[in-house]
């Protein structure tokens, strides 16, 4: 309560008269109300008068798929002595009544102490997408961490589901709770830096920055010092560290390679009062210009009994560039950089190609089911996905069968319509399907103990679902999030010609398609085989 207090003091980060409460609930199928996200934000309203709780969803929230449950968005101001009653209460008796009901909370729930959030720059920072308009100097937040988040597994085991609830938040308060899965549960005060107004930017010569500070009207001036540092190929390039004395500053920088990172500290308070993530410049601009030719091109083609008369507009296109050119020294860097990072990708199985030569075909195959087999111990402990439209038996023992981790989510999602691989595949109804009792018998007839195996194999049969092509491997819950790589042909031929193993950039999206589908072949008939 003391820092809560501290950073709340007029003066101190700002002047606060006020608190914006936006609570999202949920209310279960066994009556509970259960606390999803609440975020309490100081502000100034000069005194304006209080906003009663209100319900901002016009409709309750819900969901398709998690039946009995409903969601809502409660929205009211406080003044800063009676939302410090509240907070001591919820530490000490773990209770929550900021809107006049009683909350009583459940599980273990971890005070977080003071940290710092900067705004975005060309980095991300996850936590702005669920903060309130932090994009001037920055934040302090505090946090109460609901540790065990029991009674909201259901959100967190299906990122489905917590994408859908976001989205809907997100009709009435932009607040991304998908972003930040971890945040579920939690209470979070935001505290905005207003005492100043601080703005870095890139000197009118050579390659400095200039610090411009505002004071807020009612602050006092105050000892502050700002440290500056640019970095390029990991190396600090360019470093400073001076005392603010006046409302600008200018901040020497040698080099002009790499972005920078600053801070304004408050030597008085000891707190941060401004910071940047990883920024930079504008210092070259490319701009083009196509030229129409006066004729186009013409060509007719004859394609199974059809003709087609094509016109295609020619153009010349040219492209011109305005400001500083890179050394040639940051020309080298860049090719041994970009040589580095190919290594990189490829020890890190994140971009791998596969090149077999003759008489070399098996031997790349098998480092390419290697090379999957490596991916799933790294990050298949709570479940592994397999998506190929030719996936078999065999395949899925040569690769889920491998991971290491006792009851992990195994899922193997297969088409058997395909294997008789014409460009338009035979619906053959389930009970008729050849392909599908000789994959049954396979997994029938396998010799082992099936220990600590959960795995479920599905097949797209006949006219439920819909055809794929691509070939996936997801991660559906890892530490770094849902991570999905794309295998580049089918687990039978890996390695056996040219393709590329390389992971996707947004794994979320790959794993709501293949949940779309897998949910749409839940019958017995599209069932291959099954282990708990």
């Amino acid at each position: 309560m003391d820092e809560i207090e501290r950073l709340l003091d007029d003066g101190v980060l700002g002047f606060y008269d006020r608190v914006e409460v936006t609570e999202i609930f949920g209310c279960l199928p066994d009556k509970s109300v259960q606390n999803i996200f609440t975020l309490i934000v100081s502000e100034n309203r000069n005194g304006e008068e209080i906003c009663k709780p209100k319900i901002i969803n016009k409709d309750r929230i819900v969901l398709s798929k998690l039946q009995g449950w409903s969601f809502g968005i409660l929205q009211y101001t406080k003044t800063i002595s009676d939302i410090l009653l509240n907070i001591k209460e919820l530490k000490q008796e773990k209770i929550w009544s900021g809107s006049g009901n009683i909350l009583k909370l459940e599980g273990d729930y971890l005070y977080h102490s003071s940290k710092f959030v900067p705004p975005d720059s060309f980095e991300e920072v996850p936590l702005n997408k669920v903060l309130k308009n932090n994009f001037w100097n920055g934040s302090h937040i505090i946090e109460w961490q609901n540790s065990t988040k029991s009674k909201i597994t259901p959100l967190l085991e299906s990122p489905t589901l917590l994408q859908e609830l976001s989205e809907k938040i997100q009709l009435y308060t932009p607040i991304s709770i998908a972003s930040v899965s971890d945040r579920l549960g939690n209470f979070l005060i935001q505290i905005p830096v207003n005492i100043i107004q601080a703005r870095f930017q890139h000197s009118q010569s050579g390659n400095d920055l200039k610090l411009n500070i505002a004071y807020h009207p009612l602050a006092k001036s105050r000892k502050l010092r700002v440290n500056c540092d640019m970095e390029y190929d990991k190396i600090i390039n360019g470093y400073g560290s001076f005392e603010v004395i006046n409302t600008e500053l200018v901040i020497p920088m040698t080099c002009d390679h790499g972005p920078h990172k600053g801070v304004v500290w408050d030597d008085e308070n000891n707190l941060i009062l401004a910071a940047t993530r990883p920024s930079s410049f504008i210092s070259q601009v490319s701009y083009g210009m196509n030229i129409v030719e006066n004729e186009p091109r013409v060509f007719t083609i004859n394609a199974r009994g059809v003709q087609e008369d094509v016109r295609v507009v020619v153009q010349h296109s040219q492209r011109n560039t305005v400001g500083k050119k890179n050394s040639n020294q940051d020309s080298w860097t860049q090719k041994r950089l970009y040589r580095d990072e190919k290594i990189r990708l490829s020890r890190q199985k994140k971009f791998v190609q596969y090149k077999p030569k003759d008489g070399e075909i098996e031997k790349e195959h098998q480092k390419a089911i290697s090379d999957i087999k490596s991916l799933i111990n790294q990050y298949s402990e709570n479940g592994v996905w397999l998506w190929d439209p030719y996936l078999d038996a065999i395949d899925v023992l040569k690769t889920l069968f491998y991971c290491p981790f006792h009851g992990a989510d195994l899922r193997a999602l297969t088409n058997l319509s395909t294997f008789n691989d014409k460009s338009e595949p035979e619906e053959v109804p389930a009970g008729k399907n050849a392909q599908l009792s000789e994959q049954k018998r396979i997994f029938e007839d396998l010799d082992s103990n099936l220990l600590g195996i959960k795995l479920e194999f599905r097949a797209r049969i006949g006219k439920a679902g819909w055809n794929f092509h691509d070939r996936f491997l997801i991660f559906p819950n890892t530490k770094e999030g849902v991570l999905a790589w794309s295998l580049g042909t089918s687990v039978n031929s890996l390695g056996k010609q040219h393709h590329i193993l390389q992971q996707v950039d947004d794994g979320q999206l790959i794993a709501d398609s293949f949940t779309e589908l897998w949910d749409q072949l839940n019958s017995h008939d599209n069932l291959i085989w099954k282990h708990q």
